[in-house]
């Protein structure tokens, strides 16, 4: 089993790993799978690590200003 770690960023303020962990791991609103940890950087990042990579087509929304 392969893991593989996503860099995020652009949550709103106060998004818990909780709520992180429920998005990355719905196919129908990410395209992610079974998510094996969430952490929190220094900034306002987090790194979402999955527990195996088959069958995960992630889709990136990005709001640019």
């Amino acid at each position: 089993m392969e893991r593989s770690r996503i860099l995020v960023s652009g949550f709103p303020d106060g998004t818990t790993k909780s709520e992180l962990t429920v998005y990355f791991q719905s196919k129908r609103r990410s395209g992610g799978g079974d998510v094996e940890s969430v952490e929190f950087d220094a900034g306002r990042q987090a790194i979402v690590t999955f527990e195996d990579v088959e069958g995960i087509s992630l889709e990136f929304v990005s709001s640019s200003a």
